[in-house]
């Protein structure tokens, strides 16, 4: 069982424990083993989850994990170097100074990577770490100076580093330029991945915000300037994108079209925000007030920027087409705040709650079944005829079988660090070639050839389900390592792959009793770890059926490497559950929803060879 609140009414506690709350309250009287309430309120007892975990754990009938809110929310921030890009990151933290200093110390541009800002009320101490996979790419055979490298990497990777220890953060930037050097030495070898992760309390606006919306924590990716090393990968299934652009930015501003081309499924399904840098100083809220009015007239240049996106009916809405009604004025930022970025913070603040609050799914549904139920037969013939036709991913092929034995051999690590970042560096590509593969296919409807309303809907709406549903990393399994991604995406491949293991050992009716079952099923297939006990099983009715539909139907197919592997088994069931829920949502019974699911081809691979095998 997961408890994902971090303060616990008595009908919380009643609920976990599948009982009443009046027997929850004679626990209370009769065992002095009961926790103390963390506090006392007009509406009853407050507990802390974690003391509820460990009273559990002492009576030994649940097998319960307290992780807190886990929800969260993703922004990037894309532009040019020096535009101001690490001075927004420090509004949304509290040590806004010890973050600038660090990011943007003597004016000179820090991001040369990635830098991923972990934000949450859950963190201590501000500090920061380094990530690069140069280790397993290069060998100390290569030369001297790599094998110097590769010793000076193992160090600065073990362990993060207090926000005011300036000197590893110097330390690592002279790592990452080395490490370009060497790239552009070898360049045949396999592209490094190099990012910095920094954890940092909130700010009061950034504490407001995660309230507001339910979560646990924000993630802002700050990448290098667009003219730099910006890599698509880091920056995809984002929830909000944020553009810095400048009147005479137009080399890039091409450079800003080359990435969005490269993510243009997440751009499409994620909010958009253009924040405009124009010349002046507005020492006033009247000043800003009045530039921010005539920002929507200098945005008119940037109208064409993303016109090749145009044409189809998935473009028709996308906010990236519109960047005069997705446009805030970005004033220039000092250690105090002043009262035009105030205004701003207000206008971002809003645009932000918009992208982070949950869809009104449920609308969306039920406009679609309306359709079905209008249009009957034609309508679910082109919901079937459209899904059916999805262009099968071609595999790699091969003499020799990949599967679990394979992944047994490999000494597999269920967090990426440790992992060599070889399943999560298989997941950014499989990730990349769905993606890419739903975009180019959902791109040829076009409006003339379906020209009724209720088509262009239909189209809409299953392009928006399957691209939602494959960018949400999901599954039974939660990791709550505070230094581990959330959510733990090397254990999800890996759960997706040990599926039909995993549906052996847990049952969904004794749901205070499903975690060590599900860390057992890894165990028992060599996935090692030093953290199991930050690992949980959630009861998921979803994640459980694209379990269902990965033992059933996707493990049936063939795969001569570990990356059409994942694709298959993980991406495969991200896909293939939004297409299950929309048959559901028809009228399907569940196994006619099955059978229909089968017939729909996910890749150009024989799955009867290995099913008569």
């Amino acid at each position: 069982m997961v408890i994902d609140k971090e303060l616990l009414a008595l009908s919380d506690v009643a609920n976990i424990c599948g009982t009443s709350n009046s027997n929850v309250s004679n626990w209370r009287k009769r065992d002095n083993s009961f926790p103390v309430p963390f506090a006392e309120t007009s509406a009853g007892p407050i507990w802390k989850s974690e003391d509820i975990v460990e009273y559990l754990h002492q009576k030994k009938k649940y097998d319960a994990i307290s992780t807190g809110n886990l929800k969260t929310k993703t922004i990037s921030i894309i532009g040019r170097a020096r535009s101001g890009k690490s001075f927004l990151g420090s509004r949304f933290v509290m040590d806004k100074v010890g973050f600038v200093k660090l990011f943007c110390g003597n004016s000179n541009d820090k991001t040369v990577c990635p830098i991923h800002i972990k934000i949450s009320e859950s963190i201590l101490l501000e500090s920061f770490s380094f990530h690069t996979n140069f280790n397993s790419i290069y060998s100390d055979s290569d030369s001297e100076t790599i094998a110097l490298l590769r010793e000076k990497i193992k160090n600065l990777m073990k362990g993060s580093y207090s926000q005011e220890d300036i000197y590893q953060m110097n330390e690592i930037e002279e790592v990452i330029r080395k490490i370009r050097e060497i790239e552009n030495d070898y360049q045949n070898r396999k592209k490094v991945s190099i990012y910095i992760d920094t954890y940092q309390k909130p700010s009061l606006f950034c504490k407001e915000l995660l309230r507001e919306c339910g979560l646990g924590s924000i993630q802002i990716i700050d990448t290098p300037g667009v003219s730099g090393n910006v890599e698509p990968e880091r920056i995809v299934k984002s929830d909000m994108y944020i553009f810095l652009v400048k009147p005479d930015n137009s080399d890039e501003a091409q450079t800003l079209k080359k990435i969005v081309m490269q993510i243009k499924a997440d751009v499409a399904t994620s909010k958009v925000a253009f924040l405009y840098k124009k010349e002046g100083l507005f020492f006033t809220k009247e000043k800003y007030e009045e530039a921010q009015n005539t920002v929507k007239n200098d945005m008119i240049a940037f109208s064409d920027l993303f016109s090749d996106l145009k044409g189809s009916i998935i473009a028709t809405e996308l906010d990236v087409l519109n960047p005069s009604s997705h446009c805030i004025l970005f004033p220039t930022m000092g250690e105090e705040v002043s009262p035009p970025e105030e205004l701003f913070l207000q206008a971002m603040r809003e645009k932000l709650i918009e992208a982070f609050l949950p869809e009104d799914t449920d609308k969306e549904d039920k406009e679609f079944q309306n359709i079905i139920l209008e249009k009957e037969d034609s309508a679910k013939k082109l919901v079937i005829d459209i899904m059916n036709n999805i262009t099968p991913h071609d595999l790699k092929d091969g003499t020799n079988n990949y599967g679990l034995e394979d992944i047994i051999a490999e000494n597999h690590n269920r967090v990426m660090t440790k992992d060599h970042y070889r399943l999560h560096s298989d997941l950014d590509a499989a990730y990349d070639r769905e993606i890419k593969l739903l975009d180019e296919y959902f791109s040829k409807f076009k409006p003339d050839d379906y020209k009724d309303e209720w088509q262009q809907k239909i189209i809409k709406y299953i392009y928006k389900r399957l691209t939602q549903s494959v960018r949400q990393d999901r599954g039974l399994g939660v990791g709550t390592h505070p230094w581990e991604e959330h959510p733990a995406r090397t254990m999800l491949v890996e759960e997706s792959i040990l599926a039909d293991k995993i549906l052996v050992g847990i049952n969904p009716e004794e749901k205070w009793m499903m975690n060590e079952p599900y860390k057992k099923a890894f165990k028992d297939n060599n996935i090692t770890s030093s953290t199991w006990n930050y690992v949980g099983c959630v009861n998921d009715i979803d994640a459980i059926i694209k379990l269902e539909i990965i033992k059933n139907h996707l493990s049936q197919i063939e795969v001569y490497t570990r990356q059409d592997l994942v694709l298959c088994r993980y991406i495969g069931g991200l896909r293939q559950i939004a297409q299950y829920k929309i048959l559901k949502l028809m009228g399907k019974e569940d196994t006619v929803a099955m059978d229909i699911l089968r017939e729909m081809p996910f890749c150009n691979s024989s799955e009867s060879s290995a099913q008569d095998s």
